[in-house]
């Protein structure tokens, strides 16, 4: 081995526990420590649906900001694609990445009479090429703008249940969520949405232009899908008026929107509120505020002959009264020494009253319309802090749990009019919220919403973090979300990993519909860390394919595949 060279292997085998598993009669490896263009780890594998499948990436530097991964697919029973990931970083807070994949599939159409063609989806494909572009990019521009793209463009419904399995799909691709800190459309959402943002931050104002598509992938004879083409929001924080207890602040946005069959137009709205925060003696914070909404539209026709115009205007009030109550206990413990408990009971009232909204025809807006309001609420918001000291004597303060209620009555639905058969309801449900972390290594959030006129819980949320670490710089680790509504959704989603004697671990995961009694998805694995190599043996099964997989690793060199 030659630093900043290469090393060479010749005749040499990879042993477990004394027995060869294969042979390397040669083979060549950088040994490098910048950057270097070459080949990466091949994968191998076999699925039912695709065949033989293989996939051998070329990683190449253009410069010391650019570099791109060229990927050689090959599947015997769909044919060759070609996969390109295109990386930069152009200074502070500039960088993007982009990812294409292209296909020339064998199987031309989708076979409607198969069953297991179905279960990929209802919906027909003729189409040869398959391919999928997404990634992002942030830029900063000249004049304080900074730009933020999103690209998430495929070609058909199907691809991502046919080409994304675990070894080829997301998995051995770059997470974008961990590089952009933004994520794409959950893989089978019904659209993918592509989006380009300009955005200019000043002292006391924002504004920001959004033009965006949300794509239908399977291709729809009439595609009504509202497009927000190219609009603009402009939004002045609040700033208080001289020496007077009061702050105005102003929303205002703009939309064009267009789509393939159906109506299309413009729509504008501009949003002034006024708040008076003040204090009622010294323990009673009492904060009321006003907020106008004038909304406008003009709305052409699905043949571009007729313009419609419409408004309508709407009133918001709202008085939020507070106080808080604390106090501090002295444990004195081994690392806790204070604990302090807030308590903060919140009394609010809104009221919004839509005018027109006779003469409105609902077409298009940016959010769902809440409608009128009329709702006195109140809240419990329960905060427990911990400081803790070391032998040392360093001071760290850690949030232990946080605990709140929150119960509405609705003014609205009191005063309705008795309807024959419907009883009134003015108790929107009970809703509360809870996390705990009494260590750095749990977190646990839980949610639910109680009915009272049904006696039943209408939503839960329960989520749980765990891990510990162990010697060797390892770490066992546990995460449970279960999520429930009474509309019928009951839906649980398990990873554990867990560390065993003599290098020795096992794991697994599951993805499951509790309500309908189906595993969405489940995958095991065992495994093997030695000092300087790895084993693990992983068993997926999901819901149209079931794959092994077989991972080889050499600590600090490489991971060799087979599945």
């Amino acid at each position: 081995m030659t630093v900043e060279g290469y090393g060479t292997v010749k005749h040499a085998a990879f042993w477990v526990r004394g027995f060869p598993i294969f042979y390397v009669p040669y083979m060549i490896f950088p040994a490098k420590t910048k950057r270097q263009t070459g080949l990466l780890p091949p994968r191998v594998g076999y699925s039912s649906r695709n065949g033989i499948d293989t996939e051998l990436p070329l990683f190449l530097v253009i410069s010391d900001q650019v570099d791109a991964t060229l990927y050689q697919r090959y599947m015997s029973e769909r044919g060759y694609m070609q996969g390109l990931e295109f990386r930069y970083l152009g200074g502070e807070k500039s960088k993007g990445i982009f990812l294409f994949d292209i296909l020339s599939d064998n199987i031309e159409e989708k076979n409607m009479s198969d069953q297991d063609e179905l279960e990929i989806s209802p919906f027909r494909r003729t189409n040869h090429t398959r391919y999928w572009l997404r990634g992002g990019a942030d830029q900063n521009l000249p004049l304080g703008f900074h730009a933020r793209l999103d690209t998430d463009y495929v070609s058909d419904q199907d691809y991502f249940r046919e080409f994304e399995g675990s070894l080829f799909g997301y998995q051995a691709r770059p997470d974008l969520t961990k590089e952009l800190g933004r994520s794409l459309e959950d893989r089978y959402s019904p659209t993918r949405r592509s989006a380009l943002r300009l955005s200019q931050f000043g002292d006391g104002y924002s504004l920001q232009a959004l033009g965006s598509y949300h794509q239908r992938p399977e291709d729809l004879v009439e595609d009504r899908t509202p497009q927000p083409a190219g609009g603009f929001d402009y939004i002045l924080l609040p700033d208080r008026f001289t020496d007077f207890p009061m702050f105005f602040s102003l929303e205002s946005d703009y939309d064009y929107v267009w789509r393939d069959v159906g109506d299309r137009g413009h729509r504008a709205s501009l949003s002034p509120e006024l708040r008076f925060p003040w204090w009622l003696g010294r323990y009673v914070e009492f904060e009321p505020s006003i907020r106008y909404t004038h909304t406008a539209q003009w709305i052409d026709d699905d043949n571009q002959v007729n313009r419609d115009y419409q408004d309508k205007g709407a009133y918001d009030a709202q008085g939020r009264l507070s106080t808080s109550i604390e106090r501090v206990f002295h444990l004195n413990g081994e690392k806790v020494k204070r604990v302090k408990h807030k308590v903060s009971p919140v009394l609010g009232y809104r009221y919004r009253n839509h005018l027109d909204k006779a003469e409105y025809r609902p077409w298009f807006e940016p959010v769902d319309d809440e409608g009128d309001i009329n709702l006195v609420s109140f809240s419990l918001e329960n905060y427990l802090d911990a400081r803790l000291e070391n032998k040392k004597g360093d001071v760290t303060y850690r949030q232990l749990a946080t605990l709140t209620f929150i119960q509405g009555y609705d003014l609205h639905e009191a005063r309705r009019n008795d309807e024959p058969g419907r009883n009134r309801e003015p108790f929107v449900p009970l809703n509360g919220l809870l996390t705990v972390g009494p260590a750095k290594n749990i977190d646990i959030f839980c949610e639910a919403e109680w009915d009272h006129y049904d006696h039943e819980i209408s939503f839960a949320d329960v989520a749980l973090r765990l891990s510990v670490d162990r010697s060797g710089n390892k770490k066992d680790s546990v995460n449970v979300d279960y999520r429930y509504d009474k509309a019928g959704q009951k839906n649980l989603s398990l990873t554990a990993n867990v560390n065993l004697v003599s290098g020795f671990y096992v794991g697994g995961s599951l993805e499951r519909d509790v309500e309908l009694d189906h595993n969405i998805s489940n995958s095991y694995w065992v495994g093997y860390d030695s000092q300087c190599w790895g084993m693990r043996v992983i068993a997926e099964r999901g819901e149209n394919e079931t794959s092994i997989m077989v991972l080889f690793r050499l600590i600090n060199f490489a991971d060799i595949k087979a599945w």
